[in-house]
């Protein structure tokens, strides 16, 4: 109980300690000291007295007056902290050597922080950054990591006649980004498009390697642009009026996501094997579409799919087409199909993304049923589970190579 009380005690005299600077924001870093040295000053002495020698070792740069408490010194006193300069203050930034967009997402992310800086430096004596350094590298810590995160910095003071000026360096942070892998996909041109743009993206991105992660992230937007861009100035979707969708993911190893399709012209080519239906050969494919939007106003794709089939080398050529609906996850359509020149009639759900599935069904009149449920390994090998109502053995595995 008697430790109780004088904890108490000791409590309630440490919180009545008040503390009056310039400036404001010194107030918490300036008084921890203080209630330190107040507590530890024991009775029987002079504790203004000593409490104003030590106060003025501990602040330089700031002249110290004690008032306030009873004359027998119980109550603790107000202890004000005056300035003895008033120096100009400036502030400088040091801004990273940045390649690309990079410099100037970052040189908006700083834009007007001298000016946000300077008031913090009013009225603060330079002698005062002997104990006031930690408190000041906090509060510019606050204003960074709102401003860019991931960065840390360092504060160099540099003394001219009458002025000081505050340098505020910069220096990226872990985590970094070490590398960016794109995952491009389209279900409008041949894999030899897709394939080298993927090359050329990953060389197009490097202004955000060896970067903040955490900038990165608050610049996700900015990526995602800087990728769309990059990949719209290439010839092959230029020249084929195709449309790029990206999305992002920020991390150490980044992955950007491409989905580019175009709006005027499809050419798909692929080799396909079966297993587990008898009398399914392998096949070589072509399909060639062509958009009628830009004549017609209409959003309809017409398209040719000619299949050679290796074990008798049968053509079989369709001559179809399809409507996109939900922005293309959903497409519905006929064809005629020849030499016999049957009319089928087919749907397709499908996200047109890599590592997804996608279902398709086609179906005569009355009569045979062909549908497929698929995944996407990558952008070249896709595997179905195969269902055709023509074959005794209806149901089998199906492997798609894109060419």
């Amino acid at each position: 109980m008697l430790a109780a009380a004088l904890f108490l005690t000791q409590n309630n005299g440490a919180a009545a300690l008040t503390i009056n600077i310039t400036p404001s924001w010194l107030e918490p870093h300036a008084l921890r000291g203080l209630l330190v040295v107040w507590e530890k000053i024991p009775p029987g002495v002079s504790r203004f007295n000593t409490l104003s020698i030590v106060a003025k070792q501990l602040f330089e740069g700031y002249d110290v007056r004690i008032d306030g408490g009873a004359p027998n010194e119980e109550n603790a006193p107000l202890v004000t902290l005056t300035p003895r300069d008033a120096a100009e203050w400036s502030v400088s930034l040091a801004e990273p050597t940045l390649r690309g967009e990079a410099s100037l997402w970052f040189g908006k992310d700083i834009e007007g922080l001298d000016e946000e800086i300077v008031p913090l430096l009013k009225n603060l004596p330079i002698e005062a950054l002997a104990w006031a350094d930690s408190a000041l590298n906090e509060r510019v810590a606050q204003i960074l990591e709102r401003r860019v995160p991931g960065w840390s910095f360092s504060l160099v003071v540099r003394v001219n006649d009458a002025s000081q000026t505050l340098q505020i360096s910069f220096h990226a942070s872990q985590p970094l980004v070490l590398a960016v892998t794109p995952n491009l996909f389209s279900s409008t041109l041949p894999v030899m498009f897709q394939s080298d743009l993927t090359a050329k993206l990953i060389p197009g991105m490097s202004p955000i390697i060896g970067l903040p992660v955490a900038w990165i992230a608050k610049h996700r937007g900015e990526v995602e642009k800087m990728a769309r861009d990059f990949l719209e100035d290439r010839n092959s979707v230029s020249n084929t009026r195709s449309q790029v969708e990206i999305a992002f993911a920020p991390a150490q190893i980044s992955e950007i996501d491409a989905l580019i399709n175009s709006q005027r012209f499809s050419l798909q080519i692929w080799l396909a094997g079966y297993a587990g239906i008898k009398g399914r050969h392998p096949e070589l494919g072509m399909t060639a579409g062509l958009n009628t939007n830009r004549w017609t106003g209409v959003d309809l794709e017409v398209y040719n799919e000619l299949l050679v089939d290796a074990g008798d080398f049968e053509l079989t050529d369709r001559l179809g087409f399809r409507f996109p609906l939900l922005r293309g996850l959903v497409r519905l359509g006929a064809e005629v199909e020849w030499p016999d020149g049957d009319i089928w009639y087919r749907v397709w759900l499908d996200t047109n993304r890599m590592k997804r599935p996608y279902l398709w069904w086609r179906w005569k009149a009355g009569q045979d049923h062909n549908a497929a449920l698929g995944y996407r390994l990558n952008e070249r090998i896709s595997v179905e589970i195969h269902y055709d109502s023509r074959y005794k053995n209806k149901i089998g595995l199906k492997g798609i190579l894109s060419l």
